[in-house]
């Protein structure tokens, strides 16, 4: 004998229902004969022992039991006819014999419960492939992050969230082997989804970005205008390069300094009384007017607006950009912000400080070695930098030292900390400990005694006060205060 369960006893109890037969039964077969008894009572053709019993009713050719799986009962309440031909009304046989909402998703849970139905729970939507759960990001050997698809249990290094998404949507020639596992179409679906909003993006992003070059390429092809008939080059040919140009409208994007259009260039030569082609045979000189132009007035441009000095006009490797921009083609593509700040940031520090300590040891055996450094906090993130100098090569910074894991496990910028930094600096410039001479530090307590610690481990060395240091901080003292800043505000003016 089966006993009522929490749930089925709060709806018998919703239900009214005092029917002794209904506690001998299973749970969800009780409320499917409440729910049976409810609407017969409300039905003058249908007989009270169907309410008890498992009785039969016939629709079209088919025998369906009251107290089967339950379909009859859901029927009754979504309103269908019986085989009376008489209709059900869902408000008085559902709720008005005392069922309500809950009973109704209670029932049609218990249904796909005892069915074993599968059911597919709506997953939500990625905002990266490695938020979902078979994408997992690890450290592999060398210290560097690798991610793993656990569909097919490959491990792929490094991490590339454009490449993970193409292995599970199984998107080939795309540098990456596509998933051989079969992915539930729940998740194909999603990764989908991920996709096409990554790709919307990127085609929002190139079209605004098509715009905004637009935009100013109209602007300053009309400061190019203004420029050329300033220098009195009035017939001067300038070319619009644009995204949307076609061969059969490139004519249209031959221009004149000026306004006058290529489609009105012999009417222009008419009045001029010259011929078409006295005209075209000039043309090519007018265009390297126009072009030297369209450059200088790109430069003036971009140091206006981005807020540039004006100074870096005339810096050696700006000129030298302007040099070798020259001889790139057409395939030539400017490197992103990424790309910028990421591997070229970083061959560019490596060639720099490379080049760097060459120079510092060029002349070590006559003049050794001098270090000297200073904490340092900006923006919230504390710092220490140390600089070297030897002979005749001016201090270089070798070195800024993030300390913000240091200081975020409670420790201090104390003397052997500030020693050991500086001494695993010193250490990769002179590993014989022998060429290094001086210590530089301000009149703090802790770099004080960080160079006593210094001058223990290194014999050969001293560290001396640095007055230079001292004197600046007396100067920017002075500056603060109110007439010598109001004086160098006129001044500035």
């Amino acid at each position: 004998m089966n006993s009522l369960s929490p749930r089925a006893t709060r709806a018998a109890a919703r239900a009214g229902s005092s029917q002794p037969s209904s506690l001998f039964c299973s749970p969800r077969t009780a409320r499917a004969t409440t729910r049976v008894m409810s609407a017969v009572a409300t039905s003058n053709n249908e007989s009270t022992n169907k309410s008890t019993t498992p009785a039969s009713s016939t629709e079209g050719n088919s025998s369906i039991s009251t107290l089967t799986v339950g379909t009859a009962a859901r029927r009754i309440n979504r309103g269908e006819a019986e085989n009376n031909g008489d209709d059900v009304d869902f408000v008085e046989a559902g709720r008005g014999g005392g069922f309500d909402d809950d009973l109704v998703v209670e029932e049609e849970e218990s249904g796909r419960e005892e069915r074993n139905d599968p059911v597919e729970e709506e997953l939500p939507p990625l905002h990266s492939i490695f938020d979902c759960a078979y994408i997992v990001v690890r450290v592999g050997n060398d210290g560097k992050e690798v991610w793993e698809c656990r569909w097919c249990s490959k491990i792929f290094a490094p991490k590339h969230a454009s490449r993970a998404l193409r292995h599970v949507l199984k998107i080939r020639k795309n540098d990456i082997a596509v998933c051989k596992s079969a992915i539930p179409e729940i998740y194909h679906k999603r990764y989908s989804d991920l996709y096409n909003s990554l790709m919307g993006r990127q085609a929002a992003k190139k079209r605004s970005s098509e715009s905004a070059e637009e935009s100013v390429a109209i602007l300053q092809n009309e400061a190019v205008g203004n420029l050329l008939r300033k220098r009195g080059q009035v017939g001067v040919v300038s070319v619009h390069h644009s995204s949307s140009v076609t061969p059969a409208s490139s004519a249209n994007h031959l221009s004149f300094a000026g306004g006058v259009s290529a489609s009105s260039m012999s009417s222009y030569t008419s009045t001029k009384g010259q011929s078409f082609q006295r005209t075209m045979s000039t043309m090519n000189m007018d265009i390297r007017k126009s072009n030297n132009a369209t450059v200088e007035m790109s430069i003036a441009d971009f140091f206006h607006c981005e807020n540039i000095p004006d100074s870096v006009a005339e810096s050696p490797r700006f000129l030298r950009l302007i040099r070798v921009c020259r001889l790139v083609g057409e395939d030539f593509v400017v490197p992103s912000r990424r790309r910028i700040g990421g591997e070229l940031l970083d061959l560019n520090f490596k060639n720099t400080y490379e080049r760097n300590k060459a120079e510092l040891l060029k002349e070590v055996k006559v003049f050794g070695l001098a270090f000297m450094g200073d904490g340092a906090t900006i923006h919230r993130m504390p710092l220490l930098n140390i600089l070297a100098m030897s002979g005749v090569t001016p201090p270089i910074t070798v070195s800024i030292q993030d300390c913000s894991k240091h200081m975020a496990e409670g420790g201090k910028k104390d003397a052997s900390y500030i020693a050991d930094l500086f001494e695993e600096k010193v250490v990769e410039y002179d590993p014989q400990r022998i060429y290094t001479d001086v210590f530089y530090f301000d009149g703090a307590s802790n770099v004080q005694k960080a160079g006593d610690v210094l001058m223990a481990r290194f014999p050969r060395s001293f560290c001396f006060h640095g007055g230079e240091h001292v004197v600046s901080l007396f100067f920017s003292s002075i500056a603060k205060i109110k007439p010598i800043k109001v004086r160098y505000a006129a001044d500035t003016v």
